[in-house]
C-alpha cells in the first residue's frame, strides 16, 4: 500500500532556495568584505607611499641644503642643521591622490640629529627623520636615519690623491688608501742621485688597511695596475716599468689588478701584499670630500677677527679682495687685532740714539711677545722666522684657546704671518723649538731641525721641509699625557728634502698593533726620529724613502698626483751611487724607509683648526615603519 507523497516537490524546492539563498548571501557577504579589505588595504598603501613621500622630501631637502653651496664650512653645520629643524618639522607634504579617496594628510613629524664621535675621533651627524600619513582614518609611521659626515675626506686616509696614486718600491702604509684616478704599483724604486735619475728593483709594498679606487672608463674592471719587475743587485739608468700616461697599454708593462682571485692574475692581496683580497673598493670620485683651501683660509681669517653674524657673505666678500695684497690684508685687519711690526732688516748706527733706541724698543717687545703665551690672535706683517733663539723664541697660545673644551662658531684665536713663515731651530743645545699655535701664512712655509708642534697651518704658498724632525708637544688633559701633531695645509707644493738622510735603521718599526691608531712603538733611540704630522697639498707631490728615512705619524693626502718612491733597509751614499741592502733578503716591511702610520686623533687634537669641505658626506639609510614614535 502506497504513502500519500503529495506536497514533497514543494519541501524540496523550498530546501534549495533556503541553500542558494544561504549561498547568495555567503557570496555577497564575502564581495562586501573584499571590497571593503581592498578599500583599507588601498588607504593603508596610500598612506604609507605618502608617508615615504614626507621623508624622502625632507630626505631631498636636507641633501639640496648642504651641497647648494661650493664648499661647507664645518664650522657652520649645527646652526644649518638648527636652521633646517625649524623649517622642516611639522611641514606637511603634498598630494595627488583622487578626490574620492577622502581625506588625505602627510607631514614630518619631526626631525632630530645628534652629534657622534666616532671610532677614529672624527665626526658626523645621526639625522632622525620621522613622518606619518594618514588616509581616511588609516595611518602609517615611518623613520629614517640620515649620516652627515662633516670632515674632509682627504684626512681620513693614510695616503692618497685625487688624481694618480703612484706606488713605487715598497712604502709600508698602515691606514687606508684613495685614488680619484689611477693606482699604479710596481716593485720599483725610483730616485734622483747626483742629478742622474735612477731605478731600483725591490719588493712590492705592504699595505694594512684597504685600497679605494675608481672603476675602469669602460666601466668594466678597476683604474688600479701593477708591474712587476726582475730582481736587480744593482740600480739601473731605466725603468723596467716605464710609468706611461696610458697605463695599460702594451708598451708600458702594466696590467690590471684583478678584483677575484684566479689564476694568471694579481689581485691587491698580491700587489700590496696585504692580508684580503676583498680590501680594495670602489669610491665614486663624485662623492669625495675634499678641501677647499682658499675658502678654508678665509673662514678661519673670518673667525680670527671675529664673524659678523648679521652679514657673514658680506664680511667673507670683504676678506678675499683684502687678501689679494699684503698692504691691503694690513690695513683691513689692523682695527680688528694686534699688528706687529718687524724689526728692520739692518740694525741702526749706534750713533743715531734715536732709531737705536727705538730698534732696542721694538727688539724687547717681540722678545717678551714670544717668550709668554698667547691668547688673542695677532697678525705679523712681514715674513718672519721662529728659530728658538733669544729674540723668537716659540710661539705658544695658552692650550685652553689652541685646544678649547667647547668651540666657538664665531672667534678663535690664529697667528697670522703676513709673509713667509720660516720655523728653523738653530740653537740645537736648548733643545726643542715650542709651536703651539694655529697659523695662517699668506706666503710660503719652510721647517728645519727640530720642531716640537701642537699646530694647525695653512699656508698659500708652497712648504719646504728640510732635514726637520718634527714632533709632538705633549699636552696634559683629563686623560693624561696626549701628544699633538702639526696638520699642514699648503695651496703650494710640499717639498721634504733629505729627511733623515742616509741614516741606519738601527732597529724595525714597530706600529701599535694591539692600539690602531695609536702611536707607533718607540724602538731604538738612534732610529730615525718618526714625524708627527698630517701633510696635504692643493698640488702634485712626490716623496722618497730612499737615501732618506721618512717615517710618518699622521698621512700624506694630494690633490694633484701623488708618486712616492721606497726601498727596504739601509742606504750608504757613494761617490757615484747609492749603496743599498740586498733588496732580495730585506722581508720585513717594518724596515721601509718610508712608512705612513695613519693618525686618526688628528680630527680630535686639531678640532678648532680643520678646513671646510668642498661637500658633506651624506649617507641615506632605510626606511623603516614604526607603530609608535619613540
Amino acid at each position: 500500500m502506497f504513502r500519500e507523497e503529495r506536497g514533497s516537490a514543494l519541501l524540496l524546492v523550498l530546501f534549495m532556495v533556503l541553500i542558494f539563498s544561504i549561498l547568495g548571501l555567503a557570496v555577497l557577504s564575502a564581495s562586501i568584505g573584499g571590497a571593503t579589505r581592498t578599500e583599507t588595504k588601498q588607504k593603508d598603501v596610500q598612506s604609507l607611499h605618502l608617508a615615504e613621500k614626507a621623508l624622502n622630501e625632507a630626505a631631498a631637502y636636507i641633501m639640496s641644503d648642504f651641497q647648494s653651496q661650493d664648499g661647507v664650512n664645518i664650522d657652520e653645520v649645527q646652526q644649518r642643521l638648527d636652521d633646517i629643524k625649524v623649517k622642516l618639522n611639522g611641514r606637511s607634504t603634498s598630494t595627488s591622490l583622487d578626490a574620492d579617496v577622502g581625506a588625505a594628510r602627510g607631514e614630518i613629524h619631526d626631525i632630530s640629529f645628534r652629534k657622534n664621535n666616532k671610532d677614529d675621533s672624527s665626526l658626523n651627524y645621526e639625522i632622525k627623520i620621522e613622518a606619518e600619513a594618514t588616509v581616511n582614518n588609516v595611518t602609517r609611521k615611518l623613520t629614517q636615519f640620515l649620516t652627515l659626515d662633516t670632515f674632509p675626506d682627504s684626512l681620513k686616509y693614510a695616503m692618497g690623491s685625487e688624481g694618480n696614486v703612484l706606488i713605487n718600491g715598497s712604502p709600508y702604509i698602515i691606514g687606508d688608501i684613495y685614488a680619484g684616478e689611477a693606482l699604479k704599483v710596481k716593485n720599483e724604486a725610483e730616485y734622483l742621485y747626483l742629478g742622474t735619475p735612477l731605478y731600483k728593483s725591490t719588493k712590492f709594498p705592504k699595505l694594512v688597511g684597504n685600497a679605494y679606487v675608481q672603476k675602469s672608463a669602460s666601466g668594466e674592471g678597476l683604474n688600479a695596475y701593477y708591474c712587476e719587475t726582475i730582481s736587480s743587485t744593482f740600480s739601473q739608468t731605466s725603468p723596467q716599468c716605464d710609468t706611461l700616461e696610458n697605463v695599460g697599454n702594451s708598451n708600458s708593462g702594466y696590467k690590471s689588478i684583478s678584483e677575484e682571485e684566479r689564476e694568471g692574475v694579481k689581485t691587491i692581496k698580491d700587489v700590496l701584499t696585504s692580508t684580503d683580497a676583498a680590501n680594495i673598493h670602489t669610491k665614486d670620485q663624485s662623492k669625495f670630500a675634499g678641501i677647499e683651501v682658499n675658502e678654508a683660509f678665509v673662514d678661519k681669517m673670518v673667525q680670527a677677527i671675529g664673524k659678523d653674524t648679521a652679514a657673514p657673505d658680506a664680511q667673507r666678500a670683504k676678506v678675499k679682495k683684502e687678501m689679494a695684497s699684503r698692504d691691503s690684508l694690513t690695513n683691513y685687519l689692523s682695527p680688528f687685532l694686534q699688528v706687529i711690526e718687524p724689526l728692520p732688516e739692518v740694525k741702526p748706527d749706534p750713533a743715531n740714539e734715536g732709531e737705536s733706541a727705538a730698534y732696542e724698543a721694538t727688539k724687547n717687545n717681540l722678545k717678551t711677545l714670544f717668550s709668554n703665551e698667547l691668547e688673542n690672535t695677532m697678525l705679523y706683517n712681514g715674513n718672519l722666522t721662529i728659530d728658538g733663539g733669544d729674540i723668537f723664541s716659540k710661539l705658544l697660545y695658552k692650550d685652553s684657546v689652541k685646544n678649547p673644551e667647547k668651540l666657538d662658531l664665531t672667534k678663535s684665536s690664529w697667528f697670522i704671518v703676513n709673509g713667509d713663515l720660516t720655523i728653523n731651530n738653530t740653537n740645537i743645545d736648548k733643545g726643542k723649538l715650542d709651536i703651539r699655535a694655529n697659523i695662517l701664512v699668506t706666503g710660503n712655509l719652510s721647517i728645519h731641525n727640530t720642531v716640537n708642534m701642537d699646530s694647525t697651518i695653512y699656508t698659500l704658498g708652497k712648504t719646504d721641509i728640510v732635514d726637520a724632525s718634527i714632533l709632538g708637544m705633549e699636552v696634559n688633559t683629563n686623560l693624561g699625557i696626549v701628544e699633538k701633531e702639526l696638520v699642514l695645509i699648503s695651496k703650494g707644493a710640499i717639498n721634504i728634502y733629505r729627511v733623515n738622510s742616509f741614516r741606519d735603521i738601527k732597529e724595525p718599526f714597530k706600529y701599535n698593533s694591539n692600539s690602531p691608531g695609536n702611536p707607533p712603538v718607540e724602538t731604538h733611540g738612534d732610529n730615525p726620529p718618526i714625524l708627527k704630522a698630517f701633510f696635504y697639498t692643493d698640488s702634485d707631490a712626490t716623496i722618497y724613502g730612499v737615501g732618506s728615512v721618512f717615517w710618518v705619524y699622521g698621512g700624506f693626502f694630494a690633490k694633484g698626483n701623488l708618486t712616492v718612491n721606497a726601498i727596504r733597509g739601509n742606504a750608504t751614499g757613494k761617490v757615484e751611487s747609492i749603496q743599498m741592502d740586498d733588496q732580495t733578503q730585506v722581508t720585513s716591511e717594518n724596515l721601509s724607509r718610508l712608512i705612513i702610520d695613519y693618525n686618526s686623533k688628528i680630527f680630535e687634537n686639531q678640532k678648532v683648526g680643520l678646513p671646510r669641505v668642498s661637500k658633506v658626506g651624506l649617507t641615506v639609510g632605510k626606511k623603516r615603519q614604526v607603530t609608535e614614535f619613540e
